[in-house]
């Protein structure tokens, strides 16, 4: 008896206890703010057998309109995926050979690269709907992150996702977006 009740009281210290990472969250959850994922691969030795990780060779492909800002977009999901992998307990490395794994990632939008295009590049697809919205204001915007074997450079694990892109997001809205699209994608990696 006298366990069951202080089961609740010791659950509740330990809760307050733990620290979480600030990840910059969408304001809400509807048709502009929906994000549409597929996974493949196997996660199973992450977490347990592969600590270390580094950039995957040419790392990030870009597609976007010459308009946008491609580096600035590239350093903001760099250090967000780098963010979120350290705050999991992995550990960022330079050097390829002591990597247990590599990191591999590209960012689209549909202007630039098409449903058909991406299921040639990746072999998944997710056909996200646009019918709905106004082309002018939204475009279609494509995310992919992956995870190489430093040995082989094959692919262990993807998760392709594609959501709304708002045109003309102001810089701090766009790192934003792409700090909660990145928390999201790496979701179910498993922390160490």
């Amino acid at each position: 008896m006298m366990i069951k009740l202080t089961m609740p009281l010791l659950v509740a210290i330990l809760l307050v206890g733990c620290t979480t990472a600030e990840y910059p969250i969408t304001s809400g959850y509807n048709k502009i703010n929906q994000l549409t994922k597929v996974e493949t691969g196997d996660l199973t030795q992450f977490g347990q057998q592969k600590l270390t990780f580094a950039w995957y060779p040419g790392r990030g492909k870009t597609f976007l309109p010459a308009d946008s800002n491609s580096a600035l977009l590239t350093d903001y999901t760099e250090n967000a995926i780098t963010k979120i992998m350290q705050d999991k307990g992995y550990i960022f490395t330079y050097n390829v050979q002591q990597a247990d794994f590599l990191i591999g990632y590209g960012l689209a939008v549909e202007s630039e690269l098409s449903d058909d295009q991406i299921f040639n590049k990746v072999g998944s697809n997710l056909g996200l709907s646009m019918s709905h919205l106004d082309p002018d204001k939204f475009q279609k915007g494509s995310a992919l992150i992956a995870f190489y074997n430093p040995q082989t450079f094959q692919t262990e694990w993807q998760v392709l996702a594609q959501g709304i892109a708002k045109v003309g997001l102001s810089q701090q809205a766009r790192k934003d977006k792409i700090a909660a699209v990145m928390f999201s994608m790496l979701n179910h990696v498993p922390a160490n």
